[in-house]
């Protein structure tokens, strides 16, 4: 089993979560993981991978190069936000959710992906206890 703090805390800020599970079962997430190779640059992504190293930023236009339109307007429409919104929030989230995914600088596997966000989310609510709000 691989560490899964980082991605149950990310998972712990409902946005963030909102947006994760937005983005589509664990497959589909592997492939916007895999695909922000090709739109970041070496040293955004290198910096993503590295467990150590503090992630550098993205723009709202590298995520509309990753998903595409039409992607954002889905995820805008989960989310009930906008596309711009959806674009700049994810902007802030993909950075630590590539870190999260990446142990070792080794990306899950789909099934293992999947595996790590169920545990995670069971974690996060246990933590949150019978009496949560």
């Amino acid at each position: 089993m691989t560490d899964i703090r980082k991605l149950s805390t990310l998972l712990d800020n409902p946005e963030a979560r909102e947006l994760i599970f937005a983005l589509g079962p664990a497959d589909k997430v592997h492939a916007v993981v895999r695909n922000l190779a090709a739109t970041a640059t070496a040293e955004q992504y290198g910096s993503w991978l590295d467990d150590d190293a503090r992630n550098h930023p993205m723009s709202a236009e590298q995520v509309r190069l990753t998903l595409g339109d039409d992607r954002l307007a889905g995820i805008a429409a989960v989310t009930s936000s906008s596309p711009d919104a959806v674009a700049w929030q994810l902007s802030e989230l993909l950075p630590d959710l590539v870190d999260a995914v990446t142990p070792g600088a080794r990306i899950l596997d789909p099934r293992t992906l999947a595996t790590e966000i169920s545990e995670a989310t069971l974690e996060d609510e246990r933590e949150e206890g019978a009496f949560a709000g």
